[in-house]
């Protein structure tokens, strides 16, 4: 017994919402299909998030397929809400959470640096320099790749990803305040860094 009668054919456009549904399916004509639909669409968001934690290349390609093995295997339990734009959404955020946690792990499993040397434990919580028209997207990528391991991770935790201090001690096992801490220092560096090459692009380059 057929459990799908209407999947489109080569001609169809396969809709987000569908291709979901489909990586589900026991048919695996159609699974098949759908889990290309995916990968070839979100594997360079994929790989984007992944190289704010790992620095190499060839490790984060890696953890992409990693990400996807993950994703395939728990497509079921997805439960997106609306159509379209607003499905995506719920999408993208489920995949966002699901390449973090691989990527958490894979620094686990490197033995993540985690010295507390050099805390000073003055430091006062400073906002992040946001960047200007000169800098753009690419050069702030290349700025938070200078940071230490452990500040570029917990940054990206809690400022792109939302998490907060609680949750990211958790993750990495590590104290609530070394999260605080370890987040304030790294947006001094990123502010002292972002400063560094403003002034690099005003004086002509």
């Amino acid at each position: 017994m057929k459990e799908v009668n209407n999947y489109p054919g080569r001609e169809a456009a396969l809709s987000l919402e569908n291709a979901v549904k489909y990586c589900g399916l026991t048919d695996h004509t159609h699974q098949r299909k759908s889990m290309e639909v995916l990968y070839k669409k979100y594997y360079g968001y994929i790989l984007a998030i992944i190289l704010r934690y790992v620095r190499q290349q060839e490790d984060a390609e890696e953890l992409v397929n990693e990400s996807f093995v993950r994703v395939f295997a728990n497509i079921g339990k997805f439960v997106g809400k609306g159509k379209g734009e607003e499905f995506e959404n719920f999408f993208k955020a489920w995949l966002s959470k699901i390449c973090v946690n691989a990527s958490i792990d894979f620094l686990r499993a490197k033995k993540m640096s985690l010295s507390l040397d050099d805390i000073d434990v003055e430091d006062k919580e400073m906002p992040f320099a946001m960047a200007s028209d000169e800098l753009q997207v690419k050069d702030i990528l290349a700025l938070m790749n200078r940071l230490p391991e452990l500040q570029r991770t917990i940054f990206n935790l809690y400022e792109v990803e939302g998490y907060n201090h609680e949750e990211i001690a958790e993750m990495l096992n590590i104290p609530h305040g070394t999260s605080r801490t370890y987040l304030m220092r790294a947006k001094k560096r990123l502010k002292a860094l972002y400063m560094a090459h403003h002034d690099y692009i005003m004086l002509g380059r």
